[in-house]
C-alpha cells in the first residue's frame, strides 16, 4: 500500500515591528475615522463649521466697527489664520486627552499599545483639519481674499511644531488624567478659554500694553501662531516683537519627555482593560 504523504504546511513569513505597528495604526485609524463623523454628514458640517463659525462672529464685530485690516494684514485672513491654528492645537490636546479610554477594550490584545490609540487618532484629527483647509482656503481665495505664503518653509517648520506640541500635550492629557485622575479633564478644557483669549487667534498681540504682552508671551502659543503669520503674510504683517519658534521647542520637547515618563511609569495600568 502506498503511504499518502501529507504536505508541509506553508509557514507565512514573520511581520516585523514596524509592519505590526503600522497595520495596528490603520486599523485605529479607520475606527477613529468612524467614531469622529459617526457616519453622519452633519457631523462632517459641523467638524468644518466650527472654525468658521468662530471667523465669522469676529468679523462680524470688526465690520460693525469698520475694520478692514488688522496688524497691516487682511481682517478675513488673519482671523482664519489665528482660528484654524488655535483649534488644531485645542483639537489634539483635547481630543487625544480622551484616546486611551476610548480605546481600553483593545489593550487586552498585546499588539496594540495606549500610545498606539494616541497616534491614531492624532492622524484623524490632522487628516480633518487639513481636508478643512483645503475647503477653507480655496473658498476664502474665492471670496477675494487668496493668499500665497510669502515663507512657504517657515510655514511648514511652524505648523510642524504646532503639530508636535498638540501630540506632546495631548499624550502627556491622556496620559496624565487617566483613572482616578479624570476629574482635570473639565479643569484642562476650560482652560483653554483664557489661552485662546491670549494667543493672538483673534486680537493682536501688537495692541495690546507691553506689559501684558511679555507675560502672554511666556505661552508657546502665540508664538507659534503669529510665526504662522509672519511666514504667510511677510513684512506687511506688524509682528510683536519677541517672536521666535525656540520658546515652543523647548516647550514641546519638555511636555514630550514629560509624557514619556509618566506612560512608562503608568503602562501596566494603562493597559488593563
Amino acid at each position: 500500500m502506498l503511504s499518502q504523504t501529507r504536505p508541509h504546511p506553508v509557514s507565512r513569513p514573520r511581520r516585523s515591528a514596524w509592519g505590526v505597528m503600522r497595520d495596528v495604526l490603520f486599523a485605529l485609524f479607520l475606527r477613529e475615522l468612524k467614531t469622529r463623523l459617526d457616519g453622519r454628514w452633519t457631523t462632517a458640517l459641523w467638524v468644518i463649521g466650527e472654525p468658521l463659525a468662530g471667523a465669522l462672529l469676529m468679523l462680524a464685530l470688526y465690520t460693525l466697527m469698520r475694520t478692514r485690516e488688522i496688524a497691516g494684514v487682511d481682517t478675513v485672513l488673519f482671523l482664519l489664520s489665528g482660528q484654524l491654528s488655535f483649534m488644531l492645537l485645542r483639537s489634539l490636546v483635547l481630543r487625544l486627552m480622551e484616546s486611551i479610554d476610548a480605546n481600553l477594550g483593545l489593550f487586552a490584545y498585546r499588539q496594540v499599545r495606549p500610545v498606539d490609540a494616541v497616534l491614531a487618532r492624532a492622524g484623524v484629527e490632522l487628516a480633518i483639519f487639513g481636508g478643512m483647509a483645503l475647503l477653507i482656503l480655496p473658498g476664502a481665495a474665492w471670496a477675494g481674499h487668496g493668499l500665497l505664503p510669502h515663507d512657504p518653509l517657515g510655514l511648514l517648520l511652524a505648523l510642524l511644531l504646532l503639530t508636535l506640541l498638540g501630540l506632546a500635550g495631548g499624550l502627556l492629557a491622556a496620559v496624565g488624567t487617566h483613572g482616578a485622575l479624570a476629574l482635570l479633564r473639565p479643569v484642562l478644557k476650560m482652560a483653554f478659554m483664557p489661552l485662546y483669549l491670549g494667543s493672538g487667534a483673534i486680537v493682536p498681540l501688537a495692541h495690546l500694553p507691553q506689559g501684558l504682552r511679555e507675560w502672554l508671551l511666556l505661552s508657546p502659543l502665540p508664538h507659534l501662531i503669529e510665526s504662522i503669520r509672519i511666514a504667510l503674510f511677510g513684512p506687511v504683517y506688524a509682528a510683536p516683537q519677541g517672536i521666535s519658534l525656540t520658546l515652543p521647542l523647548v516647550w514641546t520637547g519638555l511636555a514630550t519627555l514629560l509624557a514619556l515618563a509618566l506612560l512608562q511609569l503608568r503602562g501596566d495600568r494603562l493597559q488593563v482593560a
